[in-house]
């Protein structure tokens, strides 16, 4: 069968292109590619055998101890004790092995998928869409190893997310970068991710990541040993040793006295453990938080999904003007552990950090906001029939971005919601509340440490806050993005050479305006009472 040709124009002005006679290729139809499934790291049955042999050694081993019924129960014979121990070893083997072999995943230009079980097949589908951060966790025994497992937190409504235990970190790596590309909308194939190159096994940060902010150990422990979390047992272990020793029965003070000191001293040392070189930088669109000695953790924060702040400093922090940073993200929640002692997702941006830091943290989360400017007003004054131990440090404010809440005297707390970031706006008025024309206005987002509430508003002002917020929302969604400063040392230095030292004679004395009861500048400042 001869090829057909389209006929030829019949103008001599349009002369037919190159090639026009020429049969045309027939196209072969697209090839769907075939998925690789791929397992983890064969090293992985390694370390999730020794943790399930360590399980299993805690929990069968004192049964075996000497005195453990009574001080009766003596050591079987060794022959025992060692294929005892054959078993325990074998079992933990084969239970790593078969985990591993199950496990398998496919990650492609579509999704991730994650399948896992032995008799219950479960196969997970993570959409990149749904992503909202990728964190790698190292426990010593991987990272002895060069391991790392990835977790990966997706959105909201009860979704767990997956994890992946273990791959190599160079593996890790590179998937962690490809799915937080690939979530902020970016379309780059599995093929063409390069991964993080060069990350340090230290840090994991690689030459392209810019460190903004490091807590330095000594400064960590000083803050936790002038935290409530340590004051208050540290005063009740006095308390009890000076009780005891007036009584003449120190000696009966040792039940309670070594549990509360071995507890301090594991406390301290696991806040240093786990927060140990605490560095924030810059990772492509969001930021990277890594930490630990033993166990390091790499958390990337997507700022785009940062629902509020907030900013807590205790009574005794404020002579070094220290404070802890925490943050509301979306698909968090309430998870992982306050002082950042988890592996898990963490709420805390800083631990303990200086005003400047706090500013440069600040400068890339809420781009914009200068927090001294926002203009605060306090509570009227019969707000101290309901709040009487701190009705002085209650107060609003707003600005064109952000709307924020001071409450706190032992513990100053700030909190700033953005306008964009506002679900619902909500006024609740208890019964003495009406009766002193009183009201409070709620400010609802994303589960987490923020609670946003401007506490015993007068009932006029309160209802115009409500009902103002949504259209300040509104009106926030259409601001320019205000600029990041270019780097963080040249905001670093500016804020620290605007806090030198008063009584240096070569700088004059700010002139630097208090807080009024109609409110003013002064947001880090004493409130007015």
């Amino acid at each position: 069968m001869s090829e057909q040709f389209p006929e030829r124009p019949s103008s001599p002005d349009y002369p037919p292109p190159p090639g026009y006679d020429q049969p045309v290729a027939a196209q072969a139809p697209p090839v769907s590619p075939v998925k690789k499934t791929e397992r983890p790291h064969p090293l992985t049955p390694l370390i999730r055998g020794w943790i399930i042999l360590i399980a299993l050694v805690l929990t069968f081993g004192r049964e075996f101890l000497p005195g453990s019924q009574n001080g009766e129960r003596a050591l079987p014979p060794i022959q025992w004790i060692v294929l005892g121990v054959i078993v325990i070893v074998a079992l933990a083997a084969l239970a790593g092995l078969a985990s591993w072999y199950f496990t398998k995943y496919v990650l492609d230009d579509e999704e991730l998928r994650i399948e896992t079980g032995f008799l219950n097949r479960n196969s997970k589908r993570i959409p990149f869409v749904k992503i909202q951060s990728v964190d790698l966790i190292q426990p010593l025994a991987a990272r002895l190893l060069g391991l790392c497992e990835v977790r990966i937190e997706v959105g909201s409504g009860g979704d767990s997310g997956g994890k992946l235990r273990y791959l190599s970190h160079a593996k890790a790596t590179q998937m962690r970068d490809y799915l937080i590309t690939r979530a902020h909308g970016e379309q780059i194939s599995v093929a063409d991710s390069a991964g993080t190159l060069g990350a340090s096994r230290l840090t994991d940060l690689s030459a392209t990541d810019r460190k903004i902010i490091t807590i330095a150990p000594d400064r960590l422990v000083l803050g936790f040993v002038l935290s409530t979390d340590f004051i208050v047992p540290a005063i009740f272990l006095v308390a009890s040793l000076v009780v005891t020793m007036a009584l003449g029965a120190g000696f009966f003070a040792l039940p309670i006295v070594l549990p509360l000191t071995i507890g301090l001293v594991t406390m301290i040392s696991r806040r240093v453990l786990a927060q140990f070189n605490y560095t924030l930088a810059e990772a492509g669109k969001g930021l990277r938080i890594t930490r630990g000695l033993t166990n390091l953790t790499s958390q990337s924060v997507p700022v785009d999904r940062i629902q509020g702040v907030r900013i807590s400093q205790s009574i005794l922090w404020r002579k070094f003007g220290w404070s802890r940073v925490e943050i509301d993200v979306l698909g968090y929640g309430g998870g992982g552990s306050e002082d950042g002692t988890s592996s898990s997702a963490s709420n805390l941006l800083l631990p303990v950090a200086d005003k400047a830091q706090v500013q440069v943290a600040l400068a890339r989360i809420l781009p914009g906001v200068e927090i001294d400017a926002i203009e605060m007003h306090p509570s009227p004054r019969n707000a101290r029939f309901l709040r009487w131990f701190d009705f002085w440090t209650l107060a609003w404010g707003v600005d064109e971005r952000v709307i924020a809440v001071r409450r706190g005297w032992l513990t100053r707390t700030i909190e700033l919601v953005p306008h964009t970031k506002t679900q619902s706006v909500r006024l609740t008025q208890g019964p003495l509340q009406r009766r002193l024309k009183l009201a409070s206005v709620h400010v609802d987002n994303t589960p987490g440490p923020v609670d946003m509430v401007a506490k015993h508003l007068s009932l006029e002002t309160a209802r115009e806050v409500a009902m103002s917020q949504l259209g300040r929302a509104e009106h926030a969604r259409y601001l320019p993005v205000a600029p990041i400063p270019s780097t963080p040392t040249d905001l670093l230095a500016r804020t620290l050479e605007d806090q030198r030292a008063p009584d240096d004679p070569s700088v004059e004395e700010p002139n630097v305006e208090e807080p009024t009861a109609e409110g003013g500048p002064g947001f880090w400042g004493p409130p007015p009472r």
